[in-house]
């Protein structure tokens, strides 16, 4: 790795808190809506959120990762390009409209609807405003201070309306109206700083074939990726098992929360990566930072799976434990194949051959809930779900190795990285010995394996890595002579 660290730190900044508002505004919400809504009312959710995934995928029709790679080389300036945007969020339109519909048919012809009609139609029209947040244009032009800002008085507007509006499981619909009003500003707001592109609007037939030709690999890619995520709370809600569901729910959030960021981070990687030829070196500093921080969080998940789930969503959700502990070890999988999917096969434009792995997780993934729901329920259903992305992971590594080869260097930090393991099972020993309180466990032992942890990676191991990071902290704070 050369001396020069060129990772692009002021939009990770800007990237980082915009999925940090993501994740800590909920976490503040999470607990309080579990305890309000109870198991059954947040199982409510997860299968309507399972639904509402599968269906903005399709209506996304690839756009994100076809606009973001079309549109990174360069400012919209003319019109040319501003009628290529606005052809695309046609194309959306369209989609998100017929997604809905194909969502509506499903669910209406169920013989018992979950949460009554009005709960199908809200989360019909979520669907359906939810295209319009327009992220991949904004991302595209590196406006991430936009996206961080909106961000930010948008969730707050959820977290103190659902404090307000929602007192108890009787309220889960107003819990819901509070979404759909949060996706309505968030698509206005989207319309409002994209205005001055609207004046450029000109139907363009052949445009719009050549768009939708180039977006179908995207599209497939998009729909697969989702719904080889999502199968397993699907047929998870066909037993009728509701409260389950909401332990399911609730150690798959915990996890998948957390998961965006490594996605955000991507997102900047990738635009970066097309502002100019591939950068090997950009791409090993990019992993060497999702490894270092990755798989440290996966150690804690796992260890600290019980005071997690008590601290957070309280007692009535110990069952969840043994699902999290499942979960956890995403943390150290997810991330790894996202860097090859996306900073590797998709900055070389293999999107088909990320469209048949998919594919093939999707049927892997169906397979295996069929074979372990009925046997082991919801652990079998998160284990199907970790076979599966340790499928994906390994696919993407052989297929990768042609344009980005594993070098000894990254093996070794990978092992040092998993250091984290025994050294998160100690802290939450000692933990347990020193506190019998689930905040009190969680104090003690995130606390000291950060300690322990810096020190093993700067002091014992003399890690590279980290010391350049370090020099650069060093750097910044220090005042200019």
């Amino acid at each position: 790795m050369a001396d020069k660290i060129k990772i692009p730190f002021g939009q990770l900044l800007l990237q980082y808190s915009n999925t940090a508002l993501n994740i800590i505004f909920p976490l503040i919400l999470f607990p309080y809506m579990t305890r309000t809504l109870g198991p059954s009312g947040y199982g409510v959710i997860g299968f309507y959120e399972s639904m509402m995934t599968v269906v903005i995928v399709l209506a996304g029709f690839g756009v994100n990762y076809y606009g973001l790679r079309l549109l990174s080389k360069s400012a919209i300036g003319d019109t040319d390009q501003s009628n290529t945007v606005l052809h695309l969020l046609l194309i959306n339109t369209i989609m998100a409209v017929s997604g809905m519909a194909v969502y509506l048919v499903y669910v209406l012809n169920k013989p018992v609807q979950i949460g009554g009609r009005e709960i199908t139609w809200l989360y019909a029209y979520i669907m359906t405003i939810y295209m319009f947040h327009a992220d991949w244009y904004f991302q595209s032009q590196e406006k991430f201070r936009f996206l961080l800002q909106r961000t930010f008085i948008l969730r707050l507007f959820v977290l103190v309306s659902s404090f307000i509006f929602v007192r108890n499981p009787a309220h889960l619909i107003h819990y819901i109206i509070i979404s759909a009003i949060n996706y309505t500003l968030i698509a206005g707001s989207a319309w409002w700083n994209m205005r001055e592109i609207f004046s450029h609007w000109k139907w363009d037939p052949a445009l719009f074939r050549r768009l939708l030709a180039a977006l179908l690999p995207f599209a497939f890619l998009g729909v697969l990726s989702s719904l080889y995520f999502t199968v397993d709370t699907i047929l998870l809600a066909r037993t009728g098992k509701v409260a389950d569901i909401g332990q399911y729910t609730v150690a798959a959030k915990i996890v998948r929360l957390g998961l965006n960021v490594f996605v955000g981070a991507s997102i900047v990687f990738f635009v970066r990566l097309f502002r100019s030829a591939v950068d090997k070196d950009l791409q090993s500093q990019s992993l060497l930072m999702m490894l270092h921080l990755s798989i440290p969080i996966g150690a804690l998940l796992f260890f600290f799976a019980s005071p997690v789930i008590r601290f957070v969503v309280g007692d009535n959700y110990l069952p969840a434990i043994n699902i999290l502990h499942i979960f956890a070890l995403l943390w150290v999988v997810v991330p790894l194949h996202d860097f090859f999917n996306i900073q590797v096969l998709m900055v070389h434009h293999r999107e088909k051959l990320l469209v048949a792995i998919y594919a093939a997780a999707t049927a892997v993934s169906f397979l295996l809930n069929l074979v372990l729901i009925p046997v082991w329920f919801t652990t079998g259903a998160a284990i199907a779900v970790l076979i599966t992305e340790c499928g994906v992971l390994v696919a993407s590594i052989l297929y990768s190795r042609q344009y980005f080869k594993i070098s000894l260097e990254l093996a070794r930090e990978l092992i040092v990285c998993l250091s984290a393991f025994p050294l998160a099972l100690l802290c939450s020993q000692v933990a347990i010995i020193a506190s019998p309180t689930a905040y009190g466990q969680l104090a003690i032992g995130l606390t000291g394996f950060a300690v322990l942890y810096l020190l093993l990676q700067l002091v014992i191991f003399r890690n590279a890595f980290w010391l350049k990071i370090w020099s650069l902290v060093q750097e910044k704070l220090t005042p200019s002579a």
